[in-house]
């Protein structure tokens, strides 16, 4: 418990990690209904999940980095990582209780991260903190700059 006092990031690289586990754990639920729209959802989740952890686990090189932050930058971010497990979650509440639990889980996890981008204290996982320098990749949307 020490170690997530003296660093927090390491605290998130687990939350993020769980709820990617909690994600396939969603996704298989969503295919054990069959029906054509569970199971394009339950692909759907269990590909989140997966994705997540991977990123996790593994220490994205600067390559890859460059390529999430083109195709999927909304994950460099405290709010655009939050709304897309609020979406996740929101996904999962379907048919059964375990889906609900699960919905419910990496809901709030999204809800916890969307509050996170306003607390100005708390550094970003090493996991997530964009490319140092890759002059192809831009933000998918920029303000004004006056």
């Amino acid at each position: 418990m020490e170690r997530f006092t003296q660093n927090p990031t390491e605290l998130l690289r687990l939350v993020n990690m769980a709820v990617g586990g909690v994600a396939i754990a969603g996704g298989v639920g969503s295919l054990i209904h069959h029906s054509f729209s569970s199971i394009i959802i339950g692909i759907y989740e269990v590909l989140a999940g997966a994705i997540t952890i991977f990123l996790e686990i593994r220490a994205p090189t600067e390559e890859q980095k460059a390529l999430i932050h083109k195709y999927a930058s909304f994950m460099h971010s405290f709010v655009g990582r939050g709304v897309f497990y609020l979406l996740l979650g929101v996904l999962m509440l379907n048919y059964y209780t375990i889906l609900y639990v699960c919905g419910s889980i990496v809901g709030l996890a999204g809800i916890a991260y969307i509050a996170l981008h306003f607390v100005p204290m708390v550094e970003p996982p090493s996991t997530m903190q964009p490319p140092s320098n890759d002059v192809e990749s831009q933000p998918v949307w920029q303000g004004p700059t006056e």
